[in-house]
């Protein structure tokens, strides 16, 4: 029997087993490890990060002590501001930087904390499909900053997935979408919370996995209305079909929607006790009944975010 042991490469430790499929953080030194494969040369590691460090520091931004380089912005609203960052350092990696309310961001920290420590069956799995907090403090301009780590793959929102689809996306792409979105939903409904702004803003795309993340949990809450979060992901996917076209208010079924798929969409955005009565892993089975009823077998198909 082949055994692995796995150790920090800034300090030598011991790193939990959980270093062989995800990225950890070195219980001795706290450095950020990914196991990998690729190896690079030491002094060209050195000359980059010296020019990394030497960058001018414009668009830097810090959570306490912690200084962060600013890569882009990835959302921008009346009440908050989302940056994706990298932190400065020898290891350093992707996070996303949340700029709000103090009160809201804690609320959101103390949320996802609970959610990553839930112990129950699929947990292990799906805390993984779910924000980690990172950091919570201030800015150093006044404001309070939530660091959170960022999930690699995933290329952008799914609000900027519709814009790049004036004239509606192909439903057939919107089925997964939709699928990986309950699945998250039922694994957090059954653990006694709800996500409470479910939006295109809020979802994550990872093109070449079929993958969602779902982020803004700001507003999560234990026994909070159900069928709220699965009809407002309902209107979410009419808006991905509808297109820019249709405007933002009741965005109209597209006419070529097959009538498995229309029929279900329509009782899924109108109908919350017949939401409540099947839950999220209830609909999920009707989503994949209604998809092989339009389209027959589940197969593959690649997804350029970009159209």
């Amino acid at each position: 029997m082949d055994f692995q042991s796995l150790h920090c490469p800034q300090c030598g430790g011991v790193l939990p087993r959980q270093a062989i499929w995800r990225t950890v953080a070195c219980p001795y030194c706290d450095a950020t490890v990914t196991r990998s494969d690729s190896v690079v040369d030491i002094a060209r590691f050195h000359e980059a990060l010296q020019r990394f460090q030497n960058d001018p520091a414009g668009q830097d931004a810090r959570c306490g002590e912690r200084r962060y380089r600013i890569v882009r912005q990835l959302y921008q609203g009346a009440a908050s501001r989302v940056m994706l960052a990298r932190r400065c350092g020898r290891l350093g990696e992707h996070v996303v930087l949340k700029f709000a309310d103090a009160a809201k961001l804690e609320l959101e920290r103390d949320g996802l904390r609970q959610l990553q420590a839930d112990t129950s069956s699929g947990s292990a799995y799906f805390s993984q499909r779910l924000p980690e907090s990172i950091a919570l403090g201030p800015d150093g301009n006044g404001g309070t900053v939530h660091v959170l780590r960022h999930p690699p793959g995933y290329w952008g929102s799914l609000a900027e997935v519709h814009r790049h689809y004036g004239t509606g996306l192909d439903a057939r792409h919107v089925v997964w979408m939709w699928r990986r979105v309950l699945e998250v939903l039922a694994h957090v409904h059954s653990i006694g919370w709800n996500h409470g702004a479910v939006s295109l803003e809020h979802m994550l795309v990872h093109p070449a996995d079929h993958g969602i993340f779902m982020v803004g949990w700001s507003r999560a809450k234990r026994h909070g209305d159900e069928s709220r979060d699965l009809m407002q992901l309902a209107w979410s996917m009419r808006a991905l079909l509808a297109g820019q076209h249709a405007g933002d208010d009741a965005p109209a079924l597209p006419a070529s929607l097959p009538a498995p798929l229309a029929e279900l969409l329509q009782r899924a955005s109108s109908d919350a006790r017949w939401l409540r009565a099947r839950g999220a892993a209830g609909l999920h089975h009707e989503v994949t009944s209604a998809a092989a009823a339009a389209f027959g077998a589940p197969r593959f198909l690649h997804f350029q975010p970009t159209h």
